[in-house]
């Protein structure tokens, strides 16, 4: 799956353009309140923001971790630029570990569904769908925002905003056994679904800045950063295309930057 994602990213060309006067782009967005300089949340193997465990992760004011060891750390530090990620179990383990990621004063609540791959026969994984009810049973004990992580598709990506969810992180994660799209293929389609109803972001193999103006040129609003790289060097990356692309601000990117078959004339 990680080789059809990045050959999909190949597939979305950027047009150059340079005959414009951006020579420091603005690449700010708000996200859950916080202003962010970069579009990118990077994961940290550390139950806090700005402690080491993924580069760059102490440079940003959110960081994806992982809920099992925040919880472990009993709120040592400042979760509260934790978005807190849990993996699928059964609604009575969930709904007392969402309280208690709230209690810890998380900025948000994640549900991972990606681990839902490797069940029978392919893992060992307990399969463990979710509900248009567990996810708002879940979002009302959260009482902060809730994301759902692993999202492949429009289908599920509704659901998702039916229920209250505030946030989606789209992958290709979950179907990667099922042929299941890439990211950026399938991100036109989810858009049409559920643009402005709540916040989609995305998750996958990138390779640098520009692969990340891709996703945001497609309608993408963030890039989930699983790389180690330093985020310094993305973000240095990421302000290369908007300059060679025209772009003086991130509500200036948009399908108008891409040459590709799927916005072409036939």
């Amino acid at each position: 799956m990680p080789e059809r994602d990045l050959a999909a990213l190949d597939g979305y060309q950027l047009i150059p353009r340079v005959l414009h006067q951006v020579t420091e782009p603005d690449m700010a967005t708000v996200v859950l309140g916080r202003v962010l300089s970069v579009p990118m949340l990077p994961r940290s193997t550390s139950p806090v923001s700005g402690r080491a465990g993924m580069a760059g992760a102490d440079q940003s004011p959110l960081v994806v971790v992982d809920a099992d060891t925040l919880l472990r750390a009993k709120g040592d530090g400042n979760p509260g630029g934790s978005i807190a990620v849990l993996a699928p179990r059964k609604m009575a383990d969930l709904v007392p570990e969402v309280r208690a990621l709230a209690e810890l004063g998380v900025a948000c609540v994640g549900l991972d569904l990606a681990p839902l791959a490797d069940s029978v026969p392919f893992g060992k994984a307990e399969f463990r769908p979710r509900s248009r009810e567990d996810l708002a049973e879940l979002r009302a004990a959260a009482g902060c925002p809730l994301w759902l992580f692993g999202v492949g598709g429009p289908g599920d990506a509704e659901i998702a905003a039916e229920a209250g969810v505030d946030g989606i992180v789209v992958s290709s994660e979950v179907g990667r056994r099922i042929g299941a799209p890439a990211v950026i293929d399938i991100l036109p389609e989810l858009l049409d679904a559920v643009a402005g109803m709540l916040t989609i972001a995305v998750s996958g193999p990138i390779r640098d800045g520009v692969d990340v103006l891709r996703y945001l040129a497609v309608g993408a609003e963030l890039v989930v950063v699983d790389d180690d790289r330093a985020l310094a060097a993305m973000a240095a990356e990421l302000a290369y295309g908007l300059k060679l692309t025209g772009c003086a601000t991130l509500a200036d990117v948009s399908y108008d930057i891409l040459f590709a078959p799927l916005f072409s004339e036939p």
